[in-house]
């Protein structure tokens, strides 16, 4: 074997099936959460069940830079998750510091790339990582594990090595976005992305009084009017908002499908503290799972089609059931029965099982 083919091989990090499945399950559900008010979000779930499927049998063939850079990408890997999961689906709130330290593993195929369609570029990353910094910065201190996750951010951005290296020099120091000077030439709708993911940080860090002067400096300096500003930050808001209603939603849905839901609480935590745009740790969903369980009322089940957001979360909730009943297999059969029965009684039977087939089938192929 070659230096070069060994070097290749040292770098593809064994990943378990049930680490894939893991992938694949946290990535449709934050998809089909973060789509819940598209119009689009049904015809477009086939293509992003095969996408994600494709990204979970990826997970572990890192870039062939060497070991130690393979090791401390992977280090790095759960916000990276979540950034670019947020990032293709075009909502820029999915950033760094949303969930650190979760998830052994990252997302590594060509959708990633789709961001060229948007028309973004170097020109964007660059003031995107100028004020992201800045915002990460705000209280004087960029972790470790917040460097360790841009790091892995710009390793994946499109962008030339000329550039990347010199955003990688920026991060190392609390000052270094003085030297990723921002693009004058933004449009409306990039800064807006920009503001929105700085806000979107605010928020799930637990936005305080500094946080909140610093980005109405960032509206002056991007020439955004206050009025604007105070939209972005009411949008990024009511987006949370909703965003952590269906995440509930879907864990009282999962366990009315899943027979021993109480068994695997740990499995389920640890997909929901991935889903979770704030950083809610595995332990704290474990005990919040444990309060809806001891009060014996977790679930709500959806028998109106009319429910706006039923198809969403009965989708997403079978998806967690499913993942837990890969887990106990033997519970895979009850899980099916209880989600038609339930589909049947929304009225939704035919528009659901179409769907679910989609995502039983890009499932099966992780296998």
């Amino acid at each position: 074997m070659s230096e070069n083919q060994q070097t290749a091989a040292e770098t593809v990090i064994q990943i378990s099936a049930e680490k894939r499945r893991e992938h694949f399950t946290a990535g449709m559900i934050r998809w089909i959460l973060n789509e819940s008010n598209s119009a689009s979000w049904e015809k477009d779930l086939p293509q992003k069940c095969q996408a994600l499927a494709l990204e979970a049998k990826n997970l572990g063939n890192l870039p062939s830079e060497g070991v130690k850079k393979a090791q401390a990408t992977l280090k790095a890997a759960p916000a990276a998750v979540l950034y670019w999961l947020g990032l293709y689906t075009g909502f820029f709130w999915v950033i760094p510091g949303a969930a650190l330290g979760i998830l052994g593993s990252y997302l590594i195929s060509d959708s990633i790339y789709g961001i060229f369609k948007a028309g973004k570029d170097a020109r964007f990353f660059r003031s995107f990582l100028h004020y992201l910094l800045r915002m990460e910065n705000a209280d004087g201190v960029i972790s470790d594990q917040e460097l360790a996750s841009l790091r892995t951010i710009i390793e994946f951005i499109p962008a030339s090595s000329e550039e990347k290296l010199q955003w990688l020099t920026a991060i190392e120091s609390p000052d270094g976005y003085q030297k990723l000077e921002p693009s004058k030439d933004l449009n409306e709708s990039e800064k807006e992305q920009i503001l929105s993911g700085c806000w979107g940080l605010a928020l799930c860090d637990g936005s305080d009084e500094t946080e909140r002067e610093i980005f109405v400096k960032f509206g002056q300096e991007l020439n955004v009017s206050a009025e604007h500003l105070k939209r972005i930050q009411q949008k990024m808001e009511a987006k949370l908002t909703h965003y952590t209603f269906l995440v509930e939603e879907t864990l009282t849905t999962a366990m009315t499908l899943h027979p021993e839901f109480q068994d695997y609480r740990e499995k389920a935590a640890d997909i929901l503290s991935l889903i979770s745009l704030k950083p809610v740790s595995q332990k704290e969903w474990v005990k919040h799972i444990e309060r809806l369980l001891a009060k014996n009322e977790p679930q709500s089940e959806f028998k109106n089609a009319e429910d706006e957001f039923a198809p969403q979360i009965m989708l997403t909730g079978l998806l967690l059931a499913r993942f837990l009943s890969t887990v106990a297999q033997d519970t895979g059969k009850t899980v099916t029965d209880n989600f038609q029965r339930q589909c049947r009684e929304a009225g939704l039977a035919t528009r659901l099982n179409t769907l679910s087939a989609s995502i039983d089938q890009a499932a099966a192929s992780l296998d």
